[in-house]
């Protein structure tokens, strides 16, 4: 019987000795069962390490708060910095993947980081490699690289220094991805070239497939189809057969779009995608549903199908402003405006473009080569030549940097692939002769001289338009002032106390007609050069002057001071006209992100509600200070085609206050222009 009660001991300390990281990857594996494992016992029998493993399996298993509640009972029980560090990357895990908030997830990677950056022992410098790897995918999915990549790079010097090869083979699948996005193809393939060879050693299946993926992603890049429907088939493969259905809808996506760049081979890009759909659905995953929509409307082009494509690039880019998944946001508007641009829809395609212009700095070279080739044919369209050249410039510069991207990735396939073949076939580098490769690589020599002849080209164009119309161009000129006003209020959309103060004259036109437009705009153009610091962004846009401000002061002293000093520039011909003005607290009145069109519709509130202040007054000198107030969340639809009468309904049902110099309105006055 002792020896019994021993051998049930030994059995029992053995269990409890086997290692957290195994039992991470037996969660990861065999999340159902795991699970049930450790709900059958007593709660207060669980260690933290136990919860620790019913986390991972939860988040397997996307059970949003069962994963929580287990992650939290890890932070209650456990002071050790090592799992609580764990614990705080297990959190952002759930909060990245299963809520879809990265902001908060990258806070809780900032607590794991604290716990581990001065750590020396091997599993937390593991894990710290692990934590900066999840820091590179967060910033990735907020659309930054440039953020993104660092993190990826510290994490593989710390898996090679510390020569831990599973960690060293995450770590390079994470760099090559980022550069894979990032247009540096000749890196990435030497990253994923790498992790290859590394997953082989270790024999790590779902490794194996990842790195197929992309490097079927990568070939891709290069205009070599063949080469990457064969990795991608291959993933497909690996993912079906270890069940990683979420892998597995992705590689049908990637292999439907590379279906996509033959229109020969569109039906086959239509079953995938078909697929991929159901498969989302049946996951209850919005975001992969949101990429296999932006997928369909891409079909959709390539099969002229128009109304659909809209309807689907339409639909996608709400599931991800839902979502806030920047990078597939900015792809959707950019392939949402290359469509319009084709159907002529200039003002839609603009106001896109616009949006996502505040994000391009830090996207993704092939995001903002997109950008700047589509600002480029926008502004052509509308005869604005300066804008249109000057991003003309800038993609065709990007687009140098990729075709040498690809011819270096191309030469390093001459030099090293058929080696590699030989030596690793599992990688399947070099397919194609190095004669044919010689061919491509001519191709792009000559694309690239071609690429240099245009553009010497079009700045003689340019030049020679530039002069034709530099006397016309007055009211681009405005658009182009007023875009950009908008574009800088909406970097401050995160903040609160932001206002927009309108001030014009109640009869600008008549004043034009007696005295000219010079003399009325030198009035507004000399009050705009002494503005306050307080005001962060101005523009004088068909005869009326907005102001962007946050001020810790009241808004209605800030725009009586202000209308009291533009008074008195206002010479003696002027002094029939009544000075406007209109505060429009837009914290309150829009709802963030601020898109333009709401922006612009803000430009019908002032005269809506000098319509509602009554007739001429009495007192031509006295300064008219309007002001509309938000009382009730969403009381407007701003982005409305037919903002002026939702305005007049917000202030009827008292949504929204109207005041006049300070007096309240009542609002029955929205009545009188029913």
């Amino acid at each position: 019987m002792p020896v019994i009660i021993l051998i049930l001991l030994l059995c029992g300390f053995t269990a409890q000795a086997e290692p957290l990281s195994s039992r991470m990857v037996e969660a990861s594996d065999s999340a159902e069962q795991i699970s049930n494992q450790l709900l059958s016992r007593p709660a207060d029998s669980l260690t933290a390490e136990d919860w620790l493993v019913l986390t991972e399996a939860q988040l397997r298993l996307r059970n949003k708060d069962a994963a929580m509640d287990a992650v939290s009972h890890v932070l209650d029980v456990s002071h050790k910095p090592y799992l609580q560090a764990y614990a705080y990357l297990l959190k952002a895990q759930i909060y990245g993947i299963l809520y879809r908030d990265t902001v908060i997830a990258i806070t809780q990677l900032e607590r794991a980081e604290h716990l581990l950056q001065h750590a020396e022992d091997a599993a937390s410098l593991a894990l710290y490699s692990d934590v900066l790897q999840n820091f590179a995918q967060a910033y990735n999915q907020l659309g930054n690289i440039p953020q993104a990549l660092p993190y990826a790079e510290r994490s593989l010097a710390l898996a090679v220094r510390q020569q831990q090869p599973e960690a060293e083979l995450k770590a390079r699948i994470t760099l090559g991805r980022l550069m894979l996005q990032n247009n540096a193809y000749s890196q990435a393939y030497q990253q994923l070239n790498s992790a290859l060879v590394l997953a082989t050693q270790l024999q790590d299946d779902d490794a194996l497939a990842s790195i197929h993926l992309r490097l079927g992603m990568a070939y891709r890049k290069i205009e070599y189809h063949s080469q990457a429907l064969q990795h991608l088939l291959e993933a497909k493969q690996r993912y079906q057969h270890l069940q990683r259905q979420s892998s597995y809808t992705y590689t049908l996506i990637y292999i439907a779009e590379t279906y996509l760049e033959d229109n020969q081979t569109a039906a086959e890009a239509a079953a995938y995608l078909d697929e991929a759909l159901k498969l989302a659905h049946e996951q209850n995953d919005l975001l992969r549903v949101g990429i296999v929509t932006l997928g369909l409307g891409r079909l959709a082009v390539v099969q002229q199908h128009e109304e659909l494509a809209l309807q689907y690039f339409n639909d996608a880019l709400q599931l991800f402003r839902q979502q806030q998944v920047q990078t597939y946001l900015q792809e959707t508007s950019l392939a949402l405006a290359d469509l319009l641009l084709q159907r002529q829809q200039h003002a839609q395609a603009g106001q896109l473009l616009q949006e996502i212009a505040p994000q391009m700095p830090q996207a993704a070279a092939y995001l903002r080569y997109r950008f700047h080739d589509l600002s480029a044919r926008l502004f052509a369209g509308q005869g604005d030549w300066v804008q249109a050249y000057q991003n003309s410039q800038q993609a065709n510069t990007l687009r140098f940097e990729q075709l040498a991207e690809q011819s270096k990735l191309q030469l390093d396939l001459i030099n090293q692939g058929l080696q590699q073949a030989k030596t690793e076939p599992v990688a399947d580098i070099a397919v194609n002769t190095v004669t044919d490769q010689n061919e491509r690589q001519l191709l792009y020599i000559y694309i690239l001289a071609a690429l240099c002849m245009l553009l010497a080209a079009a700045l003689l164009v340019a030049t020679a338009i530039l002069r034709r119309n530099s006397k016309a161009r007055s009211e681009p000129q405005q658009q182009s002032h007023w875009n950009s006003f908008c574009l800088r209020l909406q970097q401050h959309s995160a903040k609160t106390n932001i206002s927009i103060l309108a001030y014009g004259l109640d009869n600008s036109l008549q004043l034009k007609m007696q005295h000219g437009e010079q003399q009325l705009q030198a009035v507004l153009q000399q009050f705009q050069q002494q503005l306050p610091t307080t005001v962060f962004a101005s523009c004088l846009y068909d005869d009326v002057l907005w102001l962007a401000l946050q001020s810790e002061a009241e808004d209605n002293t800030m725009q009586q001071t202000l209308a009291g000093q533009l008074q008195q520039l206002l010479p003696e011909t002027l002094a029939t006209a009544q000075l406007i003005s209109l505060q429009l607290p837009v914290s309150d009145l829009l709802e963030s992100p601020w898109l333009t069109k709401e922006i612009n519709a803000l430009r019908e509130a002032l005269w809506l509600s000098l319509a509602l202040c009554g007739g001429p007054s009495t007192d031509r000198r006295q300064p008219r200070l309007m002001a509309l107030h938000s009382r009730q969340h969403r009381a407007c639809e701003w982005r409305s085609n037919m903002v002026r009468q939702d305005l007049l309904n917000a202030i009827r049902l008292g949504g929204i206050e109207l005041t006049c110099n300070n007096a309240v309105l009542p609002a029955t006055v929205a009545d009188q222009l029913a």
